[in-house]
């Protein structure tokens, strides 16, 4: 009776350090995927950067224009309308900024997901005894 009870032990032992293993072994892909898309986020923030600067500095220039402008007020109306162009261009810039992070925070939550999903799906399986065998001694 004593064999059977430390054989036993020593099995759950066994089967929950490779469960603890599997677990250990998934977060680590996880947070590599993870660790990858947010090297591309910050890859792509980057070359929203100078788009940012141009468009911040064509907003300068044409608020010089303006002032300098001294002729009919069809030309005004034409500077008010390219005026709000750059502007919508540059809450455009602002908004693509963002999704890199949004993104990376979409795929660190999907990735969270489908750990959590498989180890809740294996669980059935390690109480049935079917996940190492048949089951039967």
């Amino acid at each position: 009776m004593a064999k059977i009870l430390y054989d036993l032990t020593k099995t759950l032992l066994n089967a929950t350090l490779i469960l603890l293993a599997l677990c250990l072994f998934l977060g680590w892909k996880l947070m590599a995927a993870a660790e990858g898309v947010t090297a591309n986020a910050a890859a792509l923030a980057d070359r929203v950067t100078p788009l940012r600067t141009s468009v911040t500095g064509l907003q300068a220039e044409v608020a010089a224009l303006r002032g300098s402008l001294t002729e009919g007020t069809a030309s005004a109306a034409r500077f008010d309308k390219l005026e709000e162009r750059l502007a919508q261009l540059q809450a455009s810039v602002s908004e693509m900024r963002a999704l890199p992070q949004q993104a990376a925070a979409e795929a660190a939550r999907a990735g969270a997901a489908e750990l959590a999903g498989r180890i809740i799906r294996a669980a059935p399986l390690l109480k049935e005894g079917s996940a190492c065998g048949s089951g039967e001694s």
